[in-house]
């Protein structure tokens, strides 16, 4: 990838990391201001988990038939205007509406730039794509630090929305310089003549990774949107304390995916994803059930987020590598069935916590953290 196309995909991932753990760090903020319960939060994420849905299915398409400079362009915008309802938010509806745009412009965006990979690059993909992750965890890592700062000294505490619109300008400018490059690299792509004889199949393979890839995002989002709940209502930490731990969980993301991303193709593929969900499934449970104080969560989250940190670009990069020709309907499959997942998981952990408390509804992320690492046996090497 050139320079200003790989400084617009780390803009870009970075932006959607902040804005994405944006919300959940202000749970309990935005549960007191509008009188709200655990129930309506994890119906509010399934929301967000269907516009990804619809997103995945509908920019997959676009992708394999029109332009892919008008269609980011769109996605920029749609995700500037979601920020602008959370940022404006004065109820329960407000936040649907944002949480809703900002995932279906997340949507584009997650398959756009791994197509656009998959485009520029023959090798290493996993590698590119950890790295260009490591700017989501970077983001991800900076919005609870953001947020922990503005409830500290202020009563600001929907400022962070207004920081997400204003930096947006930098992808906007950044996707500017490689509009001719990148419309020379697609236009290539679609007038391919392999392609145009290539059909794409729903395989054995293609159901796998997907199926292994939304257990991830399910675990993964929800271990990330309610760890602050859980650490204030479980563990008894100050709000302000515990809406800092989820930047401890996206630091270990991003220093395993810049530390770690040349494992997988050590490794392999499949080798690696075994030994790095491994890792997830007991880093997280001595989360869960050790970390009683505040250096012992801090240490678990960071070793939890390290052992996460692999599993998504390396998933990604085998369905890039194994579909070559029919790249944005496999990331489309995918990302749509990934987004049920989620939405199923967001709901079901929301719902158990009101029930039997945020506890058990830890427990149940751990266990699909476990059904994960099962599966990923079937998955065949390239």
């Amino acid at each position: 990838m050139k320079k200003a196309e790989t400084y617009f995909g780390f803009s870009t991932f970075y932006l959607f990391g902040f804005s994405l753990i944006l919300v959940s760090t202000l749970i309990p903020i935005i549960e007191k201001s509008y009188h709200i319960d655990h129930s309506l939060i994890g119906l509010a994420f399934s929301v967000g988990s269907i516009a990804f849905f619809f997103s995945s299915i509908i920019f997959g398409y676009i992708l394999e038939k029109y332009n892919m400079y008008y269609t980011i362009i769109f996605t920029l915008l749609l995700f500037i205007i979601g920020n602008f309802f959370l940022f404006s938010m004065t109820g329960y509806i407000h936040l649907l509406l944002g949480i809703f745009l900002t995932n279906f412009a997340g949507g584009g965006l997650e398959l756009s730039i791994p197509f656009l990979i998959g485009l520029s690059q023959e090798e290493k993909k996993s590698k590119t794509l950890n790295l260009l992750h490591s700017a989501f965890a970077l983001g991800a890592v900076s919005s609870p630090i953001v947020s922990s700062l503005i409830l500290r000294y202020t009563n600001q505490w929907k400022l962070p929305f207004l920081i997400t619109i204003i930096l947006n300008i930098v992808p906007f400018i950044l996707f500017s310089l490689s509009k001719h490059d990148i419309s020379k690299k697609h236009t290539e792509y679609l007038a391919n003549p392999h392609k145009k004889e290539s059909k794409f199949i729903i395989t054995k393979t293609l159901i796998i990774l997907t199926l292994s890839l939304g257990i991830y995002v399910a675990y993964e989002m929800n271990f990330t949107s309610w760890l602050a709940t859980f650490l204030y209502e479980y563990r008894g930490f100050k709000v302000s304390d515990a809406a800092m731990y989820p930047s401890f969980l996206w630091i270990g993301l991003f220093l395993g995916r810049t530390l770690l991303s040349h494992m997988p193709e050590k490794y392999g593929y499949k080798n690696w994803l075994v030994i790095a969900v491994l890792m997830s499934l007991i880093f997280s449970t001595f989360t869960v059930f050790l970390g009683k104080t505040l250096l012992l969560s801090l240490i678990g989250t960071l070793l939890t987020g390290i052992g996460y940190a692999t599993t998504y670009p390396t998933i990604q990069a085998l369905l890039i590598e194994k579909f070559k020709n029919n790249k944005g309907f496999a990331l489309s499959f995918a990302s749509a069935s990934t987004s049920v997942i989620s939405a199923i998981g967001s709901s079901s952990v929301g719902y158990i916590g009101k029930l039997f408390g945020i506890f058990f509804g830890l427990l149940f992320l751990i266990g699909l953290n476990f059904i994960e690492f099962l599966l990923i046996f079937r998955i065949e090497k390239q």
